[in-house]
């Protein structure tokens, strides 16, 4: 299988269930990627709309709960970009990729620029803040 993105150290937030569900999200872009690149857009598609978009938004669900079980005090701002992120995707994004190839390459170049970019920017930021305020994740999976 083609990789857009391949799961490094420096992705890893310090929570176990928040890194499995981060690496799920990759493995399903590189899996989109995948076909797109083996000319099977239709698929490639289908795979997009169907399991990113509702993997997503229950991932995100998911961080924001444990946010909110332990008082991130940063919970609203990550909400709201989550949010964001979702209607950018399902109002902007899904639409693109029925126009062609090219323009549902761009849109897999930029959700997983903007993967990357979250997890390293908002997502380890609370994995250091559980650290350093002594809270341990023993959550399993859920997704």
């Amino acid at each position: 299988m083609k990789e857009i993105i391949k799961w490094s150290k420096d992705l890893e937030t310090g929570i176990s269930t928040f890194d499995e569900e981060h690496k799920t999200l990759i493995e399903t872009l590189n899996e989109v990627y995948s076909l797109l690149e083996n000319k099977e857009s239709e698929k490639a598609k289908e795979l997009l709309r169907n399991n990113i978009v509702e993997y997503a938004s229950k991932h995100f669900k998911h961080e924001e709960e444990i946010m909110e079980k332990y008082n991130y005090p940063e919970l609203e701002n990550h909400k709201k970009i989550h949010n964001m992120f979702v209607n950018m995707i399902v109002n902007k994004m899904l639409p693109k990729i029925e126009k062609s190839d090219s323009e549902f390459r761009s849109v897999v170049s930029f959700l997983v620029g903007w993967l990357v970019m979250h997890i390293k920017n908002m997502d380890k930021k609370y994995g250091r803040w559980f650290k350093e305020n002594n809270i341990t994740i023993n959550d399993e999976p859920r997704l």
